[in-house]
């Protein structure tokens, strides 16, 4: 914990400069000391922002408390120790809980219990992760939380490193949006290291949506966004709603800041501040300790990209593209030793007269050359467990079950629990109208591929049909527009595109199986696909199945115990092939 005195002088000293010369002060009076340069600079900027930009203006900080509380008070069963930090509500210090025998962190608000407190309190009650603040109990004025002994996230770190902690923050956010809670003040000062791992913290800005929504952002004060300025995104600058993805923003700010040791925008006055994140392009990401994997280097793009509809739509998917990332491409035992196949080629979908829209179909599907890493003849990676891809759409028509829907979720988290307990590496790939991953994932040389029939299909409808991309559709299937014939092109795009997909998938990796489901398949018409998969590719030929979903009350999804049972046998003998 920086010395508070030492912080209120640098701060008192640059706030008698003009704005154009604090950060420079700022910099050379806190040179060698990080952490107290960014608990300075956090300051100014909040002063800054004072005149109704932002939220939280930390003037209050200043303003000394009514009587520190001495070593020995009591309140309530909670016997204070020390003072241990000051913020802007308020002091928190160490406490020993009598009752329990444990060591506290009380959070004292001085203004009584404010909306932020309250705020914070219903967050942190809500989620229950390993990653995130505990929060024990509620007083009068205090909150007793968990005593997190730990410093801020802050870089240059190795990479490995940054990504292992990156997943960890990843997770926390995954558990939080999935209560419906929208943290909205993710920054380094609110990510603590400790020696078991990060520890998400500072709920006091979050929003309480229902899980899955994204609905609007309500201004805390006229003209006020809440948050860091540093770690907002661009929509929230702009006055629009926040959701799940503005946090998703400021995670990469965070990660790629936690690699290089410096912020992305590195603009010292606000305005030029807000230009870069509005405008701006981030700099590219480089490491100054080890080179960073280029699927990482594209993770962080996804996530800083200024439209919220172009970044990784939930914290579950960048999640476990973060853990494939470290296992597949940074742990010791997957690095790939040496190149087993090269030269694997396939010519570009071309749809003839369906122009332009064949063209979005067959994006990234052209010519490609792949090369695999260490594996068993089986199709095992290095690690020892089967990799099996979980491949479906985030399209709202896409997903079977109606409670997976409504929190944003797909069937591959659907499956993720239907597959709870077996062996095996599970990795979830969400697909959109132009997805264009087809050589990332043969790179991961998976022994099996779940994928959705119609995963191009559903991706294609909600992408031309601004009904379904605004939630509000009734039907299960949306029509894109009354012409149907238009509607039979986009389906018949999307399920070529499968079908080259899998062609492409199983030259590369001769292990590779395959199962394909679908609702509303009957045998008959399984049996007719499947037979005309094999003539157009060959490689394909007894390495891939279909499977029916069987309707249970009405509902034919992977929650369904026939389905469960089903798909959990189907991927036991796919596996168990030779």
């Amino acid at each position: 914990m920086q010395d508070w005195r030492r912080i209120e002088e640098l701060f008192q000293a640059a706030l008698a400069l003009p704005k154009d010369e604090r950060i420079a002060f700022v910099h050379q009076s806190c040179a060698g000391d990080e952490a107290l340069r960014t608990e300075v600079q956090g300051l100014l900027e909040g002063v800054d922002s004072a005149d109704g930009f932002l939220e939280g203006t930390p003037l209050g900080m200043l303003t000394p408390p009514s009587e520190d509380l001495s070593a020995g008070t009591m309140l309530g069963r909670f016997q204070v120790m020390e003072l241990v930090g000051r913020g802007g509500m308020g002091e928190v210090y160490k406490a020993h809980d009598t009752r329990l025998g444990r060591t506290v962190a009380l959070k004292i608000c001085r203004r009584g219990f404010s909306e932020r407190f309250e705020r914070e309190a219903r967050a942190i009650a809500t989620l229950s992760h390993p990653h995130i603040c505990t929060l024990y109990d509620v007083g009068p004025n205090y909150l007793v939380m968990e005593l997190i002994q730990g410093q801020p996230l802050a870089g240059p770190l190795p990479v490995e490193t940054a990504l292992r902690y990156a997943v960890q923050a990843a997770d926390a956010l995954r558990a939080a949006h999935k209560q419906g809670v929208v943290h909205r003040d993710f920054k380094p000062g609110n990510v603590l290291v400790t020696a078991a791992g990060v520890k998400l913290v500072d709920f006091g800005l979050a929003r309480m949506i229902a899980p899955g929504a994204t609905g609007g952002d309500d201004l805390t004060l006229a003209n006020q966004i809440p948050g860091t300025l540093r770690y907002i995104s661009p929509e929230q600058l702009e006055g629009k709603p926040a959701d799940v993805r503005s946090d998703l923003f400021a995670f990469g700010l965070v990660l790629q800041e936690t690699i290089t040791g410096t912020p992305v925008f590195a603009v010292p006055s606000q305005a030029g501040l807000i230009s870069a994140i509005l405008k701006d392009e981030p700099p590219p990401l480089t490491s100054p300790k080890g080179q960073v994997p280029p699927a990482l280097v594209r993770l962080v793009r996804k996530c800083l990209a200024k439209d919220p509809e172009a970044r990784w739509q939930t914290a579950a998917d960048l999640h476990d593209e973060l853990q494939w990332i470290l296992q597949m491409e940074l742990a010791p035992a997957a690095r790939p030793a040496a190149p087993i196949a090269a030269g694997q080629r396939r010519r570009a979908l071309v749809a003839g007269s369906l122009g332009a829209l064949a063209l979005l179909a067959a994006a990234g599907l052209g010519w490609r050359q792949w090369t695999g890493g260490t594996h068993t003849a089986a199709g095992m990676p290095a690690s020892g467990l089967p990799v099996v891809v979980l491949m479906d759409t985030a399209a709202p028509s896409g997903v079977y079950d109606p409670e997976t829907r409504s929190r944003a979720e797909t069937n591959a988290d659907d499956l993720t629990e239907a597959l709870r307990n077996l062996p095996l590496a599970l990795h979830k790939e969400t697909a959109g109208a132009t997805w264009n991953r087809e050589e990332q994932l043969a790179n991961q040389r998976p022994s099996l591929i779940l994928i959705h029939r119609s995963i191009f299909v559903h991706s294609l409808v909600f992408e031309f049909d601004a009904e379904a991309k605004s939630g509000a559709h009734k039907k299960a299937w949306p029509i894109p527009s009354e012409d149907d014939q238009f509607y039979r092109r986009l389906s018949r795009i999307g399920r070529d595109k499968l079908d080259a997909l899998l062609g492409y998938l199983a030259a590369a990796n001769p292990q590779t199986r395959f199962i394909v489901y679908a609702r509303d398949w009957s045998e008959a018409s399984r049996k007719r696909w499947m037979e005309g998969l094999a003539q157009r590719f060959p490689g394909l030929q007894g390495r891939v199945i279909g499977m029916e979903l069987q309707p249970v009350a009405g509902v034919a999804s992977f929650r369904q115990a026939p389905n469960i049972a089903e798909i959990r046998k189907a991927v036991s003998a796919m596996l168990g092939k030779p």
